[in-house]
């Protein structure tokens, strides 16, 4: 039986909007985690909200050193969004991958977000 994972990811006050930043695995402190079978996001959120309506943040997921199509963007996943839908499942093949983080909009701020995975990571 497989249970679920949760991770929280981590972005410092990023120096400037628009700029690429990797974020950190709260649990390992690492910006990268290795997958050596295939898993699946299950969803994802904001922990906490941005604190105005006017900050706004994506996430990227890198693999393998390269951007993937799978961005995530703050207003969608708000914990406080009435009739919210999980963003997965989104499957995952085997790689190395970082979460990545572009503040869009607002006054420079710490960000985090909660994963949730289908597995356990490596």
């Amino acid at each position: 039986m497989n249970i679920p994972v949760i991770r929280r990811y981590t972005l410092a006050t990023p120096a400037a909007l628009n700029t690429s930043y990797n974020m950190t695995d709260d649990v390992t402190g690492l910006t990268q985690f290795l997958l050596m079978r295939p898993n699946a996001i299950l969803d994802a959120t904001n922990d906490p909200d941005p604190s105005t309506s006017t900050m706004r943040y994506e996430f990227t997921l890198n693999k393998n050193g390269l951007q993937t199509p799978i961005t995530l963007f703050s207003k969608a996943m708000s914990p406080d969004t009435n009739g919210r839908v999980a963003v997965g499942p989104i499957p995952l093949a085997a790689g190395n991958f970082i979460w990545s983080c572009q503040q869009k909009a607002g006054t420079l701020t710490a960000t985090s977000i909660i994963v949730k995975y289908a597995n356990p990571l490596n």
